[in-house]
């Protein structure tokens, strides 16, 4: 065990002084000594708002300049165009022919619809003229029998008895019997 214990530092000694080889790569030349550029401004126009994290304070409108490194070979005029006078990079514009095509797709599709909903409207129509003649039918049946009712009452508050033709409905039960 003695002798572990002289064995091991010397064994840890000479792992940690072997060297490994390292490699070294010549230094890159910037990029601004090979290209000469200049700083160009360009003005920007902030319209007045308040921050999002404190309401009270409310900044003035106001112009932003910002500088950009540009190759010193580009053009002066350098100004700013609106975002709308470009389509983004996702918009395709479609050929003559593909769009005229797609176009004619939509207006199919379009007038498709327009038929689907004329047909389900003269349903409708068709279903609400017969509900209406039926309720017109029982408006009418409800009038005669408003008219039979008020001319019974006025019969029986004058005392005239029930024609022969009208039979009298007899009470069923006994008025001696009781009901439980």
């Amino acid at each position: 065990m003695r002798t572990l214990w002289y064995i091991l530092p010397a064994v840890l000694f000479a792992g940690c002084a072997t060297r490994q080889p390292v490699a070294i790569q010549p230094p890159v030349a910037p990029v601004a000594a090979v290209v000469p550029t200049k700083a160009v401004e360009t003005r920007y126009d902030v319209r007045g708002y308040r921050e999002a994290a404190s309401p009270s304070i409310r900044h003035e409108a106001h112009a932003v300049y910002r500088r950009t490194i540009v190759p010193a070979n580009a053009t002066e005029d350098m100004g700013t165009v609106p975002r709308t006078a470009f389509a983004p990079a996702s918009h395709a514009p479609l050929s003559g022919d593909a769009e005229l095509a797609a176009e004619l797709a939509t207006q199919k599709a379009i007038t498709a619809e327009l038929r689907a909903m004329q047909s389900s409207m003269s349903e409708t129509e068709r279903r609400m003229q017969a509900q209406y003649a039926q309720l017109v039918g029982q408006s009418t049946e409800a009038a005669k029998l408003r008219e039979q009712l008020e001319a019974d009452r006025s019969r029986l508050r004058s005392g005239v008895p029930p024609a022969a033709s009208e039979p009298v409905a007899a009470n069923a039960t006994a008025p001696t019997e009781a009901k439980w």
